[in-house]
C-alpha cells in the first residue's frame, strides 16, 4: 500500500512543538516516530517585529535535526510568505516568486 505523508523532501514546513515553539524548517523525511528536517528556525520577537532565529543556538546548523513526533503538536506546509522568507534567510536567495514583476512601457 502506498502511503502519502503529505510532505515531499525539500518542502518548507511549519511545526508547533510542545512548549509552544513554532518552528519552520526544510522537510527531509519522516518515519513512524520521528521527523527529520534541515535548518530549523524558531519564531522570535525583535524590535522590528517577528523574526526567525536558530532553533538551537549552539547547534551545528549544517547537520539535520530529528524531532520526536510525540513532541510535535501539529505540522503543516508553510505558507508562501513564510517559505519565501525562510529560503531567503537560510540561503540568501530571493525566490523569483517574491520579486515584483518587471515593469515595461
Amino acid at each position: 500500500m502506498l502511503i502519502d505523508s503529505g510532505f515531499q523532501p525539500n518542502d518548507i514546513i511549519a511545526m508547533r512543538i510542545q512548549g509552544g515553539d513554532e518552528v519552520i524548517a526544510k522537510f527531509i523525511s519522516q518515519d513512524d516516530k520521528t521527523i527529520k528536517v534541515a535548518k530549523p528556525l524558531a519564531l522570535t520577537m525583535t524590535q522590528q517585529g517577528i523574526g526567525m532565529t536558530q532553533y538551537l543556538m549552539m547547534a551545528d546548523m549544517s547537520k539535520d535535526f530529528t524531532f520526536n513526533k510525540s513532541a510535535v503538536v501539529t505540522m503543516q506546509k508553510a505558507n508562501k510568505a513564510a517559505a519565501d522568507n525562510y529560503i531567503q534567510g537560510t540561503t540568501g536567495i530571493t525566490p523569483a516568486s517574491s520579486v515584483p514583476p518587471l515593469q515595461t512601457k
